[in-house]
């Protein structure tokens, strides 16, 4: 009996590791198929990495933009950590900086929003808003600057109402026409997600 019990204890001490592990370091269940989406696709980058291992989902047309976002990262030496990449419009939120918008580009996955890592030091939205910036280290600035200059992005530190953990591609702006339509086609391959788990029809 005493066997069973040692056993029993290893086996739940053993598998609340791996499931620690696993929800810090590669939440698998977060991840949907992306080859049978028309519009989503899945954004592995070299400094941008999804919070504890979750998938980015973007617009297949914001790649370019996203991949100009980790080359800033890339010469910068910073680490982008997204936390909210394409949403759902039926999807709630928690820990919201800001209330978001009824257009906003995360509808359209035309937008993320991120925490940075440098240094092995996170910088938070209370860290990065545009009131501290000369307080950060150069690098991170460089990187906001980066962003700043470029004519096709938006930091969020820039808006009236501050977002300093969001960068977009101002699609709702420019085109709402074309917002509405990647918006509409997003929601449309999101409801048919299935997950990367899923081996079963």
């Amino acid at each position: 009996m005493k066997k069973v019990f040692k056993a029993f204890i290893f086996n739940g001490v053993f598998l609340s590791v791996i499931f620690i592990y696993l929800y810090y370091n590669y939440q698998f269940w977060t991840h949907y198929k992306t080859d049978n989406f028309e519009t989503l696709i899945e954004y592995n980058g070299d400094n941008i990495k999804g919070l504890r291992g979750s998938q980015i989902l973007i617009h297949k047309e914001f790649k370019k933009y996203i991949e100009q976002i980790d080359r800033y990262a890339i010469d910068n030496n910073v680490e982008l950590i997204i936390n909210q990449c394409y949403r759902s419009d039926k999807q709630m939120l928690s820990r919201k900086v800001v209330e978001p918008g009824k257009q906003s580009n995360h509808i359209s996955g035309f937008a993320i929003d991120f925490n940075i890592k440098s240094n092995g030091i996170k910088y938070f939205a209370i860290d990065l808003k545009k009131s501290n910036l000369r307080k950060l280290p150069a690098n991170v600035q460089d990187f906001i600057n980066d962003i700043r200059k470029n004519k096709d992005l938006r930091w969020g530190g820039d808006f009236s109402i501050e977002d300093p953990v969001h960068i977009d591609y101002p699609l709702n702006l420019r085109s709402v026409n074309s917002w509405i339509e990647f918006s509409k086609n997003c929601s449309l391959d999101y409801s048919s997600k299935i997950p990367k788990w899923k081996i079963w029809k």
